[in-house]
C-alpha cells in the first residue's frame, strides 16, 4: 500500500448541495496533503428525494454512480451517510452500506454500528444556540422542528433540545415538537406547531432547510421571524446569511470534518483509528434570534481579540484559524496570512500610538489583504465579524476623541472596500458560469450543423471543457440500449466504451480498438493515469429512463459547480444525437423537433447571446434574431440574403504567429463584416472561424455587390493592420425571399455550399486554402 498512491473513494449526495460541495473541498485538501487520488461519486438520496428534485421523475438515475464497478478501485471509501441516508429508513441505510466493496468504509455525519465514523458534536453548538435564546433573549416557550425520527442526527438534536430545556428548568410538552423531513417543505408542520402552541415565543429548527419553510409559515400566521417568533437553526448553509432576517444557526463545517477524516485514511486502512470522532460546532449569531448586532464581547473572547488592548498580538493566530480553519498553507494561503499579519500588526501599533505607523500605512496594509484571494478561503461575514470586533476593542485603546474619529473613519473605509471586493467576486463567479453556458450552448448548436456527418463527433461533445476549469474529461458510453427503470433491476455493465478524451493534448475520439474499458478501471486505465495525484468526479448522462453513460472529469473543487450544467446539457445533446442517428427524418422536421426538445429540456435556456471574443451575436443570438426577422409579417416578400463567411488561414496564423494573433484576426473578420453590413443587419459568429450575416436587401442579384464590398473593406483593414499575413475570408451568399415558411437551417446549408464552392476555387487557383 505504501508503494503506490492511495485511491480514495468519496460518496456524496449532490455536488450542487453547498454543504456537500464544502465537504468535497475538505476531502480534496486532505487528499492533496496525502498525495492521494480522490474519486468523487455524487449520487443523490436514498428513499425520499430532496425538495428541489421532487418534481424530477427520474432523479433515481443519479444513484447509478453508487453502483459503478469503479468504486472497487478505491482503497478506502468515505460515505456522507448523514446526508445520503437522511430521509431513508435505517434498514435501507444499512443495506446500502452492506453492498459497498469490501474495503475500509468510513461513515461521515452519522454513526453506524460496525463502521468507523466522523460526526459533528451536535450537542455543544446546539446547546449554546438554545441557551442563547433562553438567557440572552428571555425566550422561554420554545418549539422544536425535528428531522425524521429515523435519522440519527435528528434524534440527537431533539435529545439536546429536551436536555437543554430541562437544564433551564423549562418544560417541553408533546405539542411543542413536530417532525419535518430536513427539506424546506416544512410549512405544514410549522403551521401545526404554531396552531397548537398559541403562546409560542421561539422555534428551534433541526436544520436550515426547514427554517426556510418555517419562515413562510410564520409569516402566513401574521407573525414576523426574529421579532414575534425568535428562530435558531443548525448547519449554517450558504443561504442562511441571506434569509430575511439572517438566520442565527449553528456552524457545522463539513469541510473541516471531511479534512480530518480523510487525513486519517492510512490509519483507517491499517485499522489503527477505529474510534468515532466528533468535530466541534459553534453558534453563528445573526438577527433571527432577536439580536440586532454582532455580540462583539463573545466574539472578542472567542478569538482572543481582548488581548489587543494590552498590545498583545497573540490573537492573530486565533483569528487566522477562525477565518481559514482547515486550509493548508499553500502559496496563496501563505500570501493571505502574511498580508493579514501585516495589517493586524500595523493596526495594533497604530491604535496604541507605538512606533511611527501612520494611517496610510494601516490602510495600505488592509488594501494588500484585498489584493489576495482571501474571499476564496473565507466568507465576507467572518471577515466583517473580525473587523467589527477589532473596531469595538479599539474604542477601549484609543483615548483621544480626535484619534477615535480617525479610527472609525478607517473602518468605514475598510467596510466600503470589502463591499467592492464582494461585488468583484460575484462578477467573477458570474463570468465563469456565463463561459460554461456559452460553451455548452455552442456545442449543442454545432451538433445540428454536424448532423450530416457519417461518424458521430463524440469528441466535439467535450471540446472546450479545458477552457472552463476541466483539466481533463472522459466520455464513457454504455453499449447497446441501456435503460434504468428505477425498479432496482439495473446492473452496472462490466465494460464501457471510452468514446472521447479532452486533455492538454486536445480533443480526440478514440479508435474502436481503444474504446473498450473495464468499468472498474474508469479512473485508472491507460488513458487516465498521469504521474501526479488526481481529483476526479463521475456524473451520469441520461434523459428519462435512457442511461447513456458517464462523464468523468478531472478538476479542482472550486470548479465543481460547473459539472452539473455541463453534464445536464451533454445528456440532452446525447439524446439529440441519438434521435438524429435513429430517425433519419427529413432535415427540416428533424431540426424543428430537436429544437423543441432542447427548449423543453435545456436547463440553460437564458444563456448570453453575445460572442465574448468579437462582440457579435453568438450562434444562438444570430439564429433567434434572424428567424424572427425572416418570419416577421412586416418583412414577408422582402428580398434578403445570408452571407456565410469562413476565415481562410486561421490555423496558419495560430501555428506560426500564436493564438493572440489568431484572436486578433478573428476580431478583424468581425470588424470587416460589421463595416460591410448596416447597423440594421444581423451579424454573428457561429463558432471557431465561421461567421454569418443576414440582411434585407430589397433588390435582386445583390451577391456580387456584397462580395465586392467585403473585398474592398478587407483590403483596407489589411493595410491598416500591417500584419505579415493576410486576413481574408471565403464567403457564400444565398439570396431568398422572406416568409414564415423559410427554414433558417436550410438557408444556412445553401449558403454553406456556396462558401465551400468558393474555397474549392481558391484551392484550385492557389493550390491551398492558405
Amino acid at each position: 500500500m505504501t508503494d503506490r498512491r492511495l485511491n480514495i473513494g468519496f460518496l456524496i449526495d449532490d455536488l450542487d448541495n453547498y454543504f456537500s460541495a464544502q465537504a468535497c473541498k475538505g476531502a480534496e485538501l486532505a487528499a492533496k496533503a496525502l498525495d492521494a487520488n480522490l474519486f468523487i461519486f455524487p449520487g443523490h438520496y436514498l428513499g425520499m428525494t430532496d425538495s428541489k428534485y421532487e418534481g424530477m421523475e427520474f432523479e433515481y438515475q443519479y444513484n447509478t454512480v453508487f453502483e459503478l464497478e469503479s468504486i472497487k478501485s478505491a482503497d478506502i471509501l468515505y460515505v456522507l451517510m448523514g446526508t445520503i441516508g437522511s430521509r431513508a429508513p435505517m434498514e435501507l441505510q444499512y443495506e446500502f452500506l452492506s453492498k459497498l466493496p469490501k474495503v475500509p468504509v468510513v461513515t461521515l455525519f452519522s454513526a453506524y454500528d460496525g463502521y468507523p465514523s466522523v460526526m459533528f458534536d451536535n450537542r455543544s453548538g446546539f446547546r449554546k444556540a438554545i441557551l442563547h435564546l433562553i438567557n440572552k433573549h428571555g425566550t422561554k416557550k420554545l418549539g422544536f422542528v425535528s428531522g425524521p425520527p429515523t435519522n440519527r442526527d435528528a434524534v440527537e438534536r431533539l435529545e439536546t433540545f429536551r436536555a437543554t430545556m430541562e437544564e433551564a428548568g423549562l418544560e417541553v410538552p408533546d405539542s411543542a415538537v413536530v417532525y419535518g423531513n430536513f427539506t424546506e417543505n416544512s410549512d405544514a408542520v410549522v403551521e401545526e406547531l404554531l396552531n397548537n402552541n398559541k403562546d409560542l415565543e421561539g422555534i428551534v429548527f433541526a436544520n436550515d432547510n426547514m427554517a426556510v419553510g418555517g419562515y413562510r409559515a410564520i409569516r402566513k400566521a401574521g407573525l414576523t421571524p426574529g421579532r414575534d417568533i425568535k428562530c435558531v437553526s443548525y448547519d449554517d448553509d450558504f443561504f442562511a446569511v441571506s434569509m430575511d432576517p439572517p438566520l442565527s444557526t449553528v456552524e457545522a463545517s463539513s469541510a473541516e470534518l471531511t479534512y480530518r477524516a480523510v487525513l486519517n485514511a492510512r490509519n483507517y486502512i491499517n485499522k489503527t483509528h477505529l474510534d468515532a470522532t466528533e468535530v466541534e460546532t459553534h453558534l453563528v449569531q445573526r438577527n433571527s434570534c432577536g439580536c440586532e448586532e454582532l455580540d462583539v464581547d463573545e466574539m472578542s473572547s472567542r478569538l482572543g481579540i481582548d488581548l489587543m488592548a494590552a498590545g498583545d498580538k497573540s490573537f492573530i493566530e486565533s483569528v487566522k484559524n477562525y477565518l481559514f480553519g482547515i486550509f493548508a498553507d499553500d502559496a496563496p494561503m501563505i500570501r493571505i496570512k502574511d498580508a493579514l499579519t501585516g495589517f493586524f500588526n500595523a493596526f495594533t501599533d497604530f491604535a496604541h500610538g507605538e512606533g511611527d505607523v501612520t494611517r496610510s500605512a494601516v490602510e495600505e496594509s488592509f488594501s494588500a489583504i484585498l489584493k489576495t484571494d482571501i474571499l476564496l478561503y473565507t466568507t465576507p461575514e467572518r471577515f466583517f465579524n473580525v473587523l467589527q470586533t477589532m473596531q469595538a476593542r479599539s474604542e477601549e485603546i484609543v483615548m483621544v476623541d480626535e484619534r477615535k474619529l480617525i479610527v472609525n473613519n478607517m473602518f468605514s473605509n475598510f467596510y466600503r472596500q470589502m463591499s467592492f471586493a464582494g461585488v468583484s467576486m460575484t462578477r467573477s463567479v458570474s463570468t465563469r458560469m456565463e463561459r460554461v453556458s456559452r460553451l455548452v450552448n455552442k456545442q449543442t448548436g454545432d451538433i445540428f450543423l454536424m448532423s450530416g456527418e457519417e461518424e458521430t463527433p463524440y469528441e466535439h461533445l467535450i471540446s472546450g471543457l479545458t477552457t472552463v476549469g476541466f483539466r481533463r474529461s472522459f466520455l464513457y458510453l454504455f453499449q447497446g440500449n441501456n435503460k434504468n427503470c428505477g425498479d432496482d433491476n439495473w446492473k452496472c455493465p462490466k465494460t464501457m466504451l471510452l468514446k472521447a478524451v479532452s486533455d492538454e493534448r486536445g480533443d480526440r475520439k478514440l479508435s474502436e480498438n481503444q474504446q473498450l474499458i473495464r468499468t472498474q478501471s474508469m479512473f485508472t486505465n491507460e488513458h487516465v493515469i498521469p504521474d501526479r495525484r488526481l481529483t476526479m468526479t463521475v456524473f451520469p448522462l441520461f434523459v428519462g429512463e435512457d442511461l447513456y453513460g458517464m462523464l468523468v472529469n478531472e478538476l479542482d473543487s472550486n470548479d465543481f459547480g460547473s459539472v452539473s450544467p455541463v453534464a445536464y446539457q451533454l445528456s440532452v445533446t446525447m439524446k439529440s444525437m441519438i434521435m438524429i442517428e435513429e430517425q433519419n427524418k427529413v432535415k427540416k422536421n428533424l431540426q424543428e423537433s430537436l429544437e423543441q426538445f432542447m427548449r423543453d429540456n435545456s436547463m440553460l435556456d437564458e444563456m448570453s447571446k453575445s460572442d465574448e471574443l468579437t462582440g457579435l451575436y453568438n450562434r444562438r443570438g444570430f439564429l433567434d434574431y434572424t428567424q424572427k426577422a425572416i418570419s416577421d409579417p412586416a418583412n414577408k416578400g422582402e428580398k434578403a440574403l445570408i452571407c456565410y463567411a469562413d476565415m481562410d488561414n486561421l490555423k496558419m496564423v495560430n501555428d506560426k504567429f500564436g493564438h493572440d494573433d489568431g484572436d486578433f484576426s478573428l476580431r478583424e473578420i468581425a470588424s470587416i463584416l460589421k463595416d460591410t453590413f448596416r447597423s440594421t443587419d444581423i451579424v454573428g459568429r457561429l463558432g471557431g472561424d465561421e461567421f454569418v450575416a443576414f440582411a434585407i436587401t430589397g433588390v435582386d442579384h445583390y451577391e456580387e455587390t456584397i462580395k465586392a464590398r467585403i473585398d474592398s473593406i478587407t483590403k483596407k483593414h489589411n493595410e491598416k493592420a500591417g500584419k505579415p499575413y493576410p486576413i481574408e475570408m471565403s464567403t457564400g451568399v444565398y439570396e431568398f425571399v422572406c416568409s414564415p415558411e423559410i427554414d433558417i437551417y436550410e438557408i444556412l446549408d445553401l449558403a454553406d455550399e456556396k462558401l465551400y464552392a468558393e474555397k474549392n476555387e481558391k484551392k484550385a487557383r492557389r493550390g491551398t486554402y492558405r
